[in-house]
């Protein structure tokens, strides 16, 4: 059972042969039994609501599964409950107000759930063949049929079809009810359409955020979409169909979705059985997981071909912190040699240097460092409302990050006056972070041709690099008074053992209520909506973060990783090289949930 608690996710009590405080406890053991006091089965609801003197079939509650689990006084986090599904072939969810409806395609029916309890209301005969895409509003039922080929506006409490028209596609596994119009999230073309719900007519469309599309939802805002193929669930803007955020499902094939008015979603998973409530809007800022250990070693190499001499040599590595989201160090760097200099640099970039005076022909210098610790993936759950306004970040903040930089150009009259053109009278600090971020992504195509050029080179070249990327961004975003800086460190290169000698560099950008969000242009040049979002406020537990910089600092200049400068006296042919091995782990598929990980200041 401590497992089962875990899954939880900081859920207080459970029932399932847990103790409870007992009057809370017999409550719910009451409940679970099936004896809830003062339930009224949904028919006779709607016959009191509506005043109909008889339904054709009355809806009973059915007995809850032994091993229902309840959420109560749940602490804040993403997953508050989960409970079994009644059936083994769910499809979508929709919310009525007061209770989910669940399709079974197989089985051919429509079930109402308790959310209270997760207990089965009753079941109903759908009104097609094979029903997977559902959804609430005007007081029906709106149900996509994948094989027909059509949607069936049906009146549970009459258990008559109002309507019926085909879908535009013929497809169909995800439903949403905005209110005044029907959204089919359609898998065969990719698609989230937009339909009149009174026979179908397709009044916009935009690409889906990924690949085959299931469940949808609409949360009175936004739009929720299930991406089973990369088990995730992406908010989308109804008005631009741009992908802003996700997180991940916690079930690796989510079907159905539904949105229960108070900014919470309901999740079918088809291949766990299970129910999932979530709550976006309410969990931690960002969440963690698939932790990996790992072990890297970052090496520098310098070696004098001759004839001449190199002197006053000095290697300088950028220290990663002990503690990031996503990021824990096991212990200490194990330097070699022993004993660098350890200072920070103007930025509070920890610094190890490694000096020798002189190097003579044929002499290699050759130094670095170990880490060992843990990665994990990092995902921030961005809601553009829940920013505050650029007079809420910190004066320090500001005014460190919104100067100016040779690589930022940030006074150049053409990135201010492009800045100024891409955000427009734009006062909320995600969407000036965003629009900027889209609009780099394209005007730049990666192309990596040495040297790291300045924003006024790639606005006119229309090219560049990770590093380049990085810079026009960041002067783009102080141009518009946002504060931004670089993270950058090594990315895991195909295998899990693998050498990385070409490094990685993105942006961060700070949001008020969220802090500093990792932003990565280059990487977010995808081909999908769901692609871009992808790298707004995510990183992969493959990168391995060793510096946080806002640039042109004595020790790493515009660099990351490690610099190296030196003088030479006479005549020198000098070969430098630099990589870092990661090497994997011994308990590498061990489950990991470090402790301590923090929030970078």
């Amino acid at each position: 059972m401590p497992a089962l608690t875990s899954l939880l996710c900081r859920a207080r009590f459970t029932v399932a042969r847990h103790s409870l405080p007992s009057a809370l406890g017999m409550a719910l053991a009451a409940m679970l039994a099936g004896a809830l006091p003062g339930a009224v089965p949904y028919a006779q609801q709607a016959r009191e609501a509506e005043g109909r003197p008889q339904l054709v079939a009355t809806l009973e509650a059915e007995e809850a599964p032994r091993d229902t689990t309840l959420a109560v006084e749940h602490e804040p986090g993403l997953v508050l409950a989960r409970y079994p599904l009644p059936t083994e072939t769910p499809g979508d969810l929709a919310w009525d107000g007061e209770a989910l409806w669940l399709a079974d395609w197989k089985a051919g029916e429509l079930i109402r759930i308790d959310p209270a309890s997760g207990r089965t209301l009753g079941r109903m005969p759908a009104p097609c063949y094979r029903p997977r895409g559902l959804a609430w509003g005007a007081g029906r039922l709106f149900v996509a049929d994948d094989y027909e080929g059509r949607i069936y506006v049906f009146d549970p409490a009459t258990e008559l079809t109002n309507t019926v028209y085909p879908s535009p596609t013929g497809t169909g596994f995800g439903l949403a009810h905005d209110g005044e119009s029907l959204w089919l999230a359609e898998p065969g073309e990719d698609t989230l359409q937009r339909l009149i719900d009174r026979d179908g007519t397709v009044l916009t469309y935009f690409d889906a955020p990924q690949r085959n599309p299931s469940g949808a939802a609409f949360d009175g805002r936004y739009l929720w979409i299930a991406q089973r193929l990369h088990d995730r669930i992406y908010m989308v803007d109804p008005g631009t169909g741009k992908a802003l955020t996700s997180f991940a499902s916690p079930g690796p094939y989510p079907c159905g979705l539904a949105a229960d008015g108070d900014g919470r979603l309901w999740i079918a998973d088809f291949e766990t059985g299970f129910l999932y409530l979530t709550a976006p809007r309410e969990a931690p800022v960002y969440q963690t997981d698939d932790w990996r250990e790992t072990t890297l070693e970052m090496t520098y190499r310098i070696e004098n071909h001759g004839p001449g001499t190199l002197r006053d040599v000095s290697v300088r590595f950028a220290v990663p912190r002990d503690s990031l989201e996503n990021q824990r160090l096991a212990s200490p760097l194990e330097y070699s040699p022993r004993d660098p200099l350890l200072y920070q640099d103007d930025w509070g970039q920890g610094i190890a240097e490694f000096t020798t005076e002189r190097l003579d022909e044929g002499e290699r210098f050759e130094v670095g460092y170990t880490a060992h610790g843990w990665l994990g993936s990092l995902n921030y759950i961005i809601i553009p409302e829940k920013t505050g306004l650029i007079t809420d970040i910190p004066d320090e903040i500001r005014d460190a990050y919104t100067v100016d930089g040779e690589r930022y150009q940030r006074d150049l009259h053409l990135v201010q006056e492009t800045s100024a053109r891409i955000v427009g009278a734009e006062e909320n600090p995600y969407w000036i972070a965003r629009k900027i971020y889209d609009w780099v992504i394209d005007a730049l195509e990666y192309e990596r041709v040495g040297g790291w050029d300045v924003p006024e080179t790639l606005i006119k070249r229309g090219t560049g690099s990770c590093s380049e990327y990085t810079f026009l961004y960041i002067g783009l975003c102080r141009a518009a008074g946002l504060p931004a800086r670089y993270e950058a460190g090594t990315a895991v290169r195909g295998d899990d053992a693998s050498v990385d000698d070409v490094y990685h560099r993105w942006a961060e950008v700070y949001l008020p209520g969220y802090g500093w969000v990792p932003v990565d242009p280059s990487g977010g040049d995808q081909p999908t909506p769901g692609g871009r979002a992808d790298y707004f406020g995510r990183l992969s537990n493959r990168l391995f973060v060793t510096t946080h910089n806002g640039g042109g600092g004595a020790a790493l200049g515009w660099t990351y990783n490690v610099q190296a400068s030196y003088m030479l006296q006479g005549r020198c042919q000098v070969t430098e090289d630099e990589w870092i091995m990661r090497r994997r782990a011994e308990d590498e598929d061990a489950a990991l949930v470090p402790s301590g990980a923090e929030t970078k200041p």
